[in-house]
């Protein structure tokens, strides 16, 4: 894992993804890329837009960081 922790904003709250998101999304992030992963947080696949800083599932658009430790 990276130095870096990715994060989404539900509310008023920054929740840390699952070690798979996070690897899965450094990847995208390393790569300017987007793409559907898989993520032990959430029951399915989530499509992660690295340029956008979102998270897409269900429909619904979640906003990601990318936070140093």
């Amino acid at each position: 894992m990276t130095s870096a922790q990715w994060v989404y904003a539900n509310g008023s709250s920054w929740i840390v993804l699952d070690n798979l998101a996070q690897n899965y999304i450094e990847g995208l992030w390393s790569r300017n890329s987007s793409n559907w992963i898989q993520s032990n947080s959430f029951r399915k696949p989530v499509y992660v837009d690295t340029a956008q800083m979102c998270l897409i599932i269900d429909g619904i658009a979640y906003t990601i960081a990318r936070r140093k430790h």
